[in-house]
């Protein structure tokens, strides 16, 4: 009968730790680790760089970006660059001037007659300031100031792209007008007297301050009794009552969306009074 094998005795550890224990000693004398004070706590720049102290949500806004695109396009004379950041009706207004000038008949694609832009001898490319005077999320309005002649610019957003709709002169009308244009009639002199008016007044009341009307609608005209003072950007409007005593100002109301910044801090009365 086969004798039973006995348990070996297990290993002792001790002996291996202590000798792990003096290796890592040795490799710690060798390669010493930096100390503390040599450690740099400055954040890395891609962790703290903070954006331009010029940059606003403006000058990020992506339809300032697209109408930008839209410029650099027709200073390259890109058409197909151009063409793409058209809004439908843009094409078809700049197809009427190019047919008009004899440049183009009806159908012709955009690329064949969008020259007829940079043809134009005061066509600027480089805006000295852009400001968003009205976003929403399907249109927005800028107020672009260039070495020459300034433009209000209507972009629209199909999906998620932002087109040109329209860009239009821009009347510059800052300030407050002198003696000399006390009785221009002009968008300067609105802005300067708007406030100014009150309601209950009477319609010669109401031309001494503004000047002249742009026009008049009556009930005749299919619309309500008013008198109006336009101009590009600017829409100021006195709408009258119908009751005894008959034309005086019921309702003032004036369209501040499409001024720039500076000119709705100048206007101290609301929109609609």
């Amino acid at each position: 009968m086969p004798r039973s094998r006995s348990p070996r005795p297990a290993t002792p550890l001790v002996p291996v730790v202590m000798l792990l224990l003096a290796v890592l000693t040795a490799c710690g004398e060798e390669a010493s680790p930096t100390p503390l004070a040599e450690v740099s706590t400055t954040p890395s720049a891609s962790a703290s760089a903070a954006p331009p102290a010029s940059a606003s949500p403006e000058a990020g806004s992506p339809a300032v970006t697209a109408y930008r695109g839209w410029l650099s396009a027709l200073a390259e004379q890109d058409a197909a660059a151009a063409c793409a950041r058209h809004a439908p009706q843009l094409t078809i207004d700049l197809r009427y001037e190019a047919i008009l000038l004899k440049r183009a008949r009806l159908g012709d694609p955009c690329v064949d007659f969008v020259a007829v832009l940079w043809e134009q001898q005061e066509r600027e490319y480089d805006p000295t300031d852009i400001e968003v005077t009205q976003l929403t999320d399907e249109d927005a309005l800028l107020a672009v100031d260039f070495p020459g002649r300034d433009q209000t610019v209507r972009m629209i957003r199909q999906n998620t792209r932002w087109l040109v709709e329209e860009s239009v002169a821009r009347t510059d009308a800052p300030g407050t007008p002198g003696p000399a244009q006390a009785g221009s009639g002009e968008p300067r002199r609105w802005l300067a007297v708007w406030c100014d008016l009150e309601l209950e007044m009477s319609p010669s009341e109401l031309t001494d301050l503004m000047g002249a009307p742009s026009g008049t609608y009556t009930i005749a005209d299919g619309g309500e009794p008013q008198l109006y003072w336009t101009q590009d950007q600017y829409d100021f409007r006195a709408y009258l009552d119908t009751d005894p005593p008959q034309g005086r100002a019921i309702d003032l109301v004036g369209d501040y969306d499409r001024l720039t910044s500076a000119e709705r801090s100048g206007l101290t009365c609301p929109e609609l009074r």
